[in-house]
């Protein structure tokens, strides 16, 4: 059947950037539009300012507008957290508290008792991370009492901007299954309603608002709901074979590998989601893009091309040095917001090259811990399908399939997450009917990453190194406060 002449208008907020972009329903990306997003860090604090998203959209649906792009329906994503409350009138009345702030740390055990108290057996396989709902709200109540008692509804990155878009508070529905069961509401004390109503994917969330179409001269278009924009690039990743697996790395690294049955790790260092037929055992890393970044800027100051190019002519293994990635804390597998990252092996002779490609390896290093984790659990991974924008790096795609000692399929289009907002589209409104089979479609492999035998040989012992530098420092991943001088 010959897709009606649809457009399909994608917003992906991302944790540097957002990203609006017009599709056709064959995918075909016909006009794009890119604006950085500001960060304010401080201490534990993360955060950014839900004034510059709608600030950003308000440009960017001008710029559309003047390009004569007339949208016949909007989907949107975010990023996991970005939680910002909300009050009555619908106005924001705090900042977005993104994934990578750390102050709801001493708020996860609260939740962590709760579910442990409860008769639900939902949860066995999930771990209550810094990005989820309840902690979030915890802690505004614990810091912010003030705000807490004047907000009316908690919403995700994604639900603010679908609020923004349709004034409907929305929860998606994978983000909603970390509120886990009225039992564990109830002993926080937690009404599920400040989230925001749970939508499945693909459900029509409501019209644009009129006084947002009137002022970019578009039409009172259907907004579609999608899940957080990781999630979204798994849909279109097209996982539907155990043991295939997708790597998004940008600024982090997520790992998502299908297999037929859930893998639970009773010590919840990775976790099992549902996932079209199956499930994703999933693991993520805290920094991937935003180590190199911090390395570009404080260690080697020179653009990454440049410094990709010199890595390239150091062995592997890095001459002995060995880079721990860890500088906003890790997820899996130690799921540990104190860790901190660490340069070993140093010597005088050691050079920006080598330091450079000690930064490309620890990422690799993290990736192959997560498997390694997965394994042990009992779950089969296969091949591994590369997405994000550090999948446009071939060395250090060579470096993880040598490290890893698997098959890396290159996709051909790294923004996967904008290809899973216009699937979600396409059968949203009914113009094709199985989802999968247009995510099959969307995502075509161009290029293979093959393990060398000889460097996966030489990168067992240097990733052995790096998990026992690790193993070495892990004590010293504490609190300032508890930490013993010896």
């Amino acid at each position: 059947m010959k897709s009606p002449r649809l457009t399909i208008l994608a917003i992906d907020l991302g944790t540097q950037s957002l990203r609006v972009s017009a599709f056709s329903a064959e995918g075909a990306r016909n006009w794009s539009w890119s604006e950085a997003v500001y960060s304010e860090t401080g201490g534990a604090a993360y955060i950014q300012q839900p004034s510059q998203w709608k600030q950003l959209l308000s440009i960017a649906f001008d710029e559309a507008a003047g390009n004569c792009i007339d949208p016949d329906v909007i989907v949107a994503t975010g990023p996991l957290a970005g939680f910002t409350p909300v009050d009555r009138n619908g106005v924001s009345i705090g900042p977005a508290v993104m994934y990578l702030d750390g102050r709801a740390s001493t708020d996860i055990g609260r939740v962590e008792e709760a579910i442990q108290q409860s008769s639900s057996a939902q949860q066995s396989s999930f771990r209550v991370t810094l990005a989820d709902p309840l902690p979030q709200w915890l802690r505004l109540q614990r810091e912010e009492p003030r705000i807490a008692t004047a907000t009316s509804k908690l919403l995700d990155a994604t639900g603010w901007i679908n609020h923004h878009l349709t004034g409907a508070a929305t929860l998606n529905s994978y983000t909603a299954l970390r509120l886990y069961s009225d039992d564990v509401l109830e002993r926080l004390g937690v009404d599920r309603r400040m989230f925001g109503t749970t939508v499945a994917v693909g459900q029509q969330i409501g019209p644009l608002r009129s006084d947002l179409a009137e002022a970019h001269g578009f039409r009172p278009v259907p907004v579609i709901s999608a899940p957080f924009d990781s999630k979204c690039a798994y849909l279109a990743g097209a996982l539907s074979e155990t043991g295939v697996g997708l790597d998004i790395s940008g600024t982090v690294t997520s790992l998502g590998v299908f297999q037929a049955n859930e893998i639970v790790d009773m010590q919840k260092r990775v976790y099992s989601i549902p996932h079209n037929s199956g499930w994703l055992v999933r693991g993520s890393t805290a920094c991937a893009g935003s180590a190199i970044e911090w390395a570009r800027q404080n260690l080697l100051r020179k653009d990454f091309s440049t410094w990709t190019k010199d890595a390239e002519s150091i062995e592997p293994g890095a001459e002995g040095v060995t880079f721990l990635p860890y500088l906003a804390g890790e997820r899996a597998p130690l799921w540990n917001p104190n860790a901190r990252g660490a340069l070993l092996g140093l010597t005088l002779d050691t050079s920006d090259a080598v330091i450079g490609r000690a930064v490309l390896e620890s990422l690799a290093y993290a990736l192959c811990d997560i498997i390694d984790v997965m394994r042990e659990c009992g779950a089969i991974v296969g091949t591994l399908r590369l997405s994000g924008g550090l999948s446009r790096n071939d060395l250090l795609s060579q470096i993880k399939a040598d490290v890893t000692g698997l098959p890396l399929d290159h996709l051909r289009d790294f923004e996967l997450t904008s290809l899973g907002l216009v699937a979600i589209a396409v059968v949203a409104l009914g113009v094709e009917k199985n989802l999968d089979a247009v995510c099959a479609r969307l995502s075509v492999i161009d290029k293979r990453f093959d393990p060398c035998p000889t460097r996966h040989q030489a990168y067992k012992q240097h990733y052995a190194r790096y998990r026992n530098y690790r193993e070495a420092l892990r004590p010293t991943f504490v609190p300032e406060e508890r930490r013993e001088i010896v």
